[in-house]
């Protein structure tokens, strides 16, 4: 049996268990509700003003929040639930390989989280359609198209995360950590740094390299990638950094950095997992 074939049946394995324990559509359900709701949040808030755009940006900055745990939740166990049950002996037992089970694991995982993201945010953008009466199709089919870039990063984080751990409850600790430092606490590092080298908190124009520090993590790199895409960031950066906008802050420099966040974490967890003793 070739290694594509063999990775695509682990990959389909994972995506079918998920069908069954019915995660896509607890994703389905909480992205559609959750984006709608804060799609909604200026016709709900009299004093807050926007139309289908806005609406648009606000539910990519709540999906900023929502996805990164979302997708944690669904891959941390990827492996070291399998390796804490023992089960993970009996498929290495079989064909795959190890690299070739971390590859399908990978793919299963984020085939759910990219089609449970697609079909929550196509309902938000039914639900925006309906409130506004318009939906401007590029900034909407953009913001899920980056949406998911986000979510499959931080897939491969879980299952780097998963690949490394030999615990449930390590692969959790693991996973909350990575949640609240990449997610929650990560803004604190760049006013940290301004702080140390001017000696002041930033202000409302900073130095060029802060908007490059705020988007080294994937929420970062996400949110910096959906502002160029709604509004047009590169006059907002110039205003932001008050001059012309070097060549790290363009959007291809945050895209490399999901693709980094993505891959990396895989590799590391490979090169872990490969030497793993399973017994």
């Amino acid at each position: 049996m070739s290694a594509a074939r063999v990775w695509t049946i682990v990959a389909r394995k994972e995506f079918d268990d998920a069908l069954r324990s019915r995660l896509l559509w607890g994703i389905v359900a909480i992205i559609a509700v959750m984006t709608s709701l804060s799609a909604g949040i200026s016709l709900l808030v009299p004093d807050v003003e926007g139309g289908a755009e806005m609406a648009i940006g606000g539910a990519s900055q709540f999906a900023g929040l929502l996805v990164p745990i979302m997708a944690l939740i669904a891959a941390y166990l990827a492996v070291a639930g399998e390796r804490e049950s023992g089960s993970l002996k009996v498929l290495l037992g079989l064909p795959p390989s190890r690299g070739e089970v971390l590859v399908g694991k990978f793919l299963g995982r984020s085939g759910v989280v990219a089609v449970g993201l697609a079909l929550g945010f196509a309902v938000a953008g039914l639900v925006t359609l309906a409130l506004y009466g318009e939906l401007p199709l590029t900034a909407f089919l953009g913001t899920t198209a980056l949406t998911v870039l986000l979510g499959i990063a931080f897939v491969g984080i879980a299952v780097g995360i998963s690949a490394v751990t030999a615990t449930r409850a390590r692969a959790m600790t693991l996973a909350i950590t990575a949640y609240l430092g990449l997610t929650l606490l990560w803004d604190l590092v760049p006013n940290a740094v301004h702080l140390l080298v001017t000696g002041e908190m930033p202000g409302q124009v900073v130095p060029a390299w802060f908007p490059l520090l705020q988007g080294l993590s994937p929420t970062g790199a996400y949110n910096a990638l959906v502002q160029t895409l709604l509004l047009g960031a590169e006059t907002a950066i110039e205003a932001r950094i008050g001059g012309a906008v070097p060549w790290y802050l363009d959007p291809i420099a945050f895209l490399a950095i999901l693709l980094a966040w993505t891959l990396l974490p895989l590799v590391v967890g490979y090169l872990s997992f490969r030497r793993a003793d399973l017994s």
